[in-house]
């Protein structure tokens, strides 16, 4: 009973989920976000902060992202470790102990905690970038870059990523304009870019 009553919260924003280095005088971001529009699939591993009024949660995400299909799978915490939900453009499928539940369209209404990454990743390759800049994570100079994209109700969401020279994602984070929802720490991240002829690439771009 217990872990089913830690699962609703998570089920129930689920069902409210939204989908989905230049040379000198070039902008760093395009050569970046070419790379993520170029991208066949895209693997992470993340730990995500939920910033809610009332308290703040941690979670251990695995995603999996193509084109056409996402999948983002919680590791941790243990309690609701194993619930996943997958989603392409039009269909939300909620999975846990092998059981699967096609959870109907998507409202583009609220954004669940399952849909941080992949709306990151989809910033990156589709959004307009409102800023850029630099600033260092510790020790790591990177790109600094923030996009004005989607909705969480009535509120305009701004995306904003930290990317090392060579296109890895560090942190990300989205805020709407009452102040920061999502905090997400990549752990690892590897890209998979389809090549012009046809054949795909695959390039680990950091992590473990």
């Amino acid at each position: 009973m217990r872990r089913a009553a830690l699962l609703a919260p998570m089920i129930t924003l689920l069902l409210l989920c939204a989908c989905g280095g230049g040379g000198e005088g070039e902008d760093p971001f395009l050569t970046i976000q070419e790379q993520f529009q170029q991208a066949q699939a895209i693997e992470a591993e993340v730990t995500l902060t939920c910033d809610y009024q009332d308290e703040v949660r941690t979670y251990g995400l695995v995603c999996s992202c193509t084109p056409e299909q996402s999948r983002v799978e919680v590791a941790a915490p243990e309690s609701v470790a194993g619930v996943a939900a997958t989603w392409d453009a039009e269909t939300l499928t909620l999975s846990y102990d092998g059981v699967m539940l096609d959870a109907g369209p998507y409202a583009d209404t609220d954004m669940s905690p399952l849909w941080a990454v992949p709306a990151l990743l989809r910033a990156a390759a589709e959004g307009y970038p409102l800023e850029t800049g630099r600033e260092d994570l510790g020790d790591t100079a990177c790109l600094r870059v923030t996009f004005e994209t989607g909705r969480r109700e009535a509120q305009i969401l701004y995306h904003t990523l930290w990317l090392t020279e060579d296109g890895t994602p560090l942190r990300g984070e989205i805020a709407g304009e009452d102040g920061l929802i999502y905090t997400v720490e990549f752990q690892s991240f590897t890209i998979e870019e389809r090549e012009n002829n046809g054949t795909d690439a695959e390039t680990d771009l950091g992590g473990n």
